[in-house]
């Protein structure tokens, strides 16, 4: 670590003034951080457990608030925080004349059992809902009539090549057999 008098500027135009006015009080100045240590990667096993419990909330929560509908939350790994780490995601995406309804719905369902919901403004009826690791975003679009529900864990660290490999969309047949 390197100390400089009193007299010599910092580099910094606030601190300088700063030394440069208060002689008097001694101004300490740090390096910045370097990046966090990585986090040992958590098991296949831990992925897949976390990926079966946000599909099972996401399901039960629609069975509550949509019981007529044939539409499911869909579950599957997207990247988290960094390209290290995965989400466990259940995704629903449908179009409903009744979507703000579901909205209000959902919010009764999620406040009932305990998660703290915001409902952020906008010009888009929006709602976000988090509950221990669990984040729930949902919002309806009225004049296409577009609802997107979707429930997220919180980051698992799985290193990058096997987030890779949990994010790659699942491959499709091609039409004609190819």
């Amino acid at each position: 670590m390197e100390l400089r008098p009193l007299s010599d500027p910092v580099g910094d135009p606030f601190f300088d003034v700063l030394r440069r006015r208060h002689r008097d009080v001694d101004v300490v100045l740090l390096p910045p951080l370097g990046p966090p240590d990585a986090a040992d990667p958590v098991s296949d096993e831990v992925v897949s457990s976390t990926l079966l419990r946000v599909e099972a909330v996401a399901r039960g929560l629609w069975s509550m608030v949509a019981p007529d509908s044939d539409d499911r939350p869909r579950p599957r790994c997207t990247f988290g925080t960094g390209p290290e780490t995965v989400r466990a995601t259940a995704r629903l995406v449908t179009r409903r004349d009744d979507g703000f309804h579901v909205l209000v719905a959902l919010r009764a369902e999620l406040e009932s059992d305990g998660w703290a919901v915001t409902r952020p403004d906008g010009p888009v009826e929006r709602l976000v809902g988090y509950l221990d690791e669990l984040t729930l975003t949902a919002s309806y679009a009225e004049g296409s009539g577009t609802l997107l529900v979707e429930l997220a864990s919180e980051s698992l660290p799985v290193g990058q090549d096997r987030a890779r490999e949990l994010t790659r969309p699942p491959v499709r047949p091609q039409a004609g057999g190819r």
